[in-house]
């Protein structure tokens, strides 16, 4: 989900947990931990922007207690190293997140190119042999979404009794805004596979039936290597057989079961579970080899919906700080599932 906006001004909350000195060389083997026969398992989190007064290492030693390999994170030149210490010390395995450099509206696709270039190759470089795989951008397919009398590519008008396009379809993206989309993600691209050209680099979209971007990414010349979805809404398995058709490994980087902070604790809690089996029945036959769940903590300071997605409760405690109480509901069906497989 995209949240950057709101949670900056949390960034610099919890300094000193955050900015501790990262010791010495912490370059591991570079394969994914993965449990024999499953999944990839993992869960996002936002240790850069948000959580608060909530330390790296609890963020971490939940992760592992949670069952899960992976933690999903935003990326940042210098605290992530100390994050990945960390990790690697429990045998977590992290997925940095690069974001284009600047708002898409503010830029020209040129600038947008260079900068989401020069981004990409300063981070990779930075961290270059120390990650296995990087993801590029976060929904910004959503950025190009075409609205009610636009004109398609094709020189037809969008019909502007309709809502925004639901992005099944190529004509679904307005073609100026899509080229603000296309140069940021061929600059992340490029710009990476200079700084670090070892690693593996997936893109993708935010789900909802969003297929027509990847028809755009072939016809733009992008080339990836894992293919990214997320799901909020139950995938259908024919989107997974299109996904499939473009021949890379699917990483469903993330999910939650309707919406997470929609539903009841209880029934979250059941649909979440079933959302899992559900990934495990579709591993071989589409290659779904990753799902990582949306998110790790609830996010209290924020009165939405979105601030009820965690896996565990966050509360003040007595020196007015937050702090992680007990895993809702949802942690622990997910503890039971990942137990199954264990």
């Amino acid at each position: 989900m995209q949240g950057q906006d709101r949670r900056s001004f949390l960034a610099g909350l919890g300094a000193a947990s955050l900015l501790a000195a990262c010791a010495g060389d912490s370059r591991r083997a570079l394969t994914p931990l993965k449990r024999e026969g499953d999944l990839i398992w993992g869960v996002n989190g936002h240790p850069f922007q948000a959580y608060p007064d909530i330390p790296l290492e609890t963020q971490i030693r939940l992760v592992r207690e949670l069952g899960m390999t992976h933690y999903r994170i935003g990326s940042h030149d210098e605290k992530m190293a100390r994050l990945k210490t960390i990790a690697d010390q429990h045998d977590v395995t992290l997925l940095p997140i690069i974001h284009p450099d600047g708002p898409l509206k503010e830029k020209t696709p040129e600038q947008l190119y260079r900068d989401s270039y020069n981004r990409a190759r300063w981070r990779t470089r930075r961290y270059r042999g120390q990650f296995a795989i990087w993801e590029l951008g976060n929904e910004l397919e959503n950025h190009a979404i075409i609205k009610p009398c636009e004109m398609r590519d094709d020189g037809t008008q969008y019909p502007c009794e309709w809502g925004p396009a639901g992005g099944m379809y190529k004509l679904d993206y307005y073609g100026p805004r899509w080229e603000k989309v296309s140069a940021s993600l061929a600059g992340l691209l490029d710009g990476a596979r200079e700084g670090d050209p070892d690693a593996k680099y997936a893109i993708g979209t935010a789900g909802w039936g969003h297929l027509g971007a990847f028809e755009r990414f072939v016809e733009d010349g992008l080339e990836w290597d894992i293919t990214i979805w997320h799901d909020y809404e139950q995938v259908r398995e024919s989107f997974l057989e299109t996904l499939a058709g473009y021949g890379k490994p699917i990483w469903i980087t993330e999910f939650n079961a309707g919406g997470g902070g929609f539903e009841t604790e209880e029934d979250n809690a059941r649909m979440l579970t079933e959302r899992i089996a559900y990934y495990r029945s579709m591993r071989e036959k589409y290659r779904v080899d990753a799902a990582f769940i949306y998110e790790l903590l609830d996010e209290p300071y924020w009165d939405d919906f979105e601030g009820k997605m965690g896996l565990y409760r966050v509360h003040k405690n007595d020196e007015d700080r937050w702090e992680v109480g007990e895993p809702k509901p949802a942690g622990r069906a997910v503890m039971r599932a990942m137990g199954e497989s264990a």
